[in-house]
């Protein structure tokens, strides 16, 4: 009777803890936004990619007196959405400087990658190409959709 008591209490332990948490991964962004600009240079210096439920929207933007704005899009399919936002650790994301680096100093471009969950919004910026670690998992997830967008004219 004693053991009895005992299984019925584990297995109500048990199915209390399985069934009363939520899944809240803090990790998964609402909006992943990642880009590319150059000061001085001519033509298309600023790509903005943004990352929101399924869709996937290119955004190239001039710079002078005639701006000039052209946009693409294309759905992202399931397996990648969360292949990229388990690569996403919040914690250590929001831990990071907002700048690194010396971003877009003598042309040398910059980077960013933004993060927007529950109506908070965190950006870092940095040098082009010079990606830092922690953000590199991210980004080998994002680049192959922002690169194939090359055909976006």
């Amino acid at each position: 009777m004693k053991n009895i008591k005992i299984n019925y209490f584990i297995l109500f332990l048990v199915s209390t803890i399985a069934f009363s948490c939520k899944n809240q991964d803090v990790s998964i962004a609402t909006t992943i936004k990642y880009g590319t600009s150059f000061g001085m240079c001519a033509g298309y210096c600023k790509r903005d990619l943004v990352l929101n439920n399924k869709q996937a929207t290119l955004s190239l933007n001039k710079h002078g007196s005639n701006p000039e704005t052209k946009s693409c899009n294309k759905e992202v399919d399931d397996a990648t959405l969360s292949s990229i936002n388990e690569s996403i650790d919040a914690n250590t994301f929001n831990n990071m400087p907002d700048v690194i680096g010396c971003p877009d100093c003598a042309d040398g471009g910059a980077e960013y990658v933004e993060l927007t969950n529950n109506g908070k919004t965190k950006r870092v910026t940095f040098e082009y190409g010079k990606t830092p670690t922690e953000l590199k998992e991210l980004l080998n997830q994002i680049k192959p959709i922002f690169n194939s967008f090359n055909d976006c004219k």
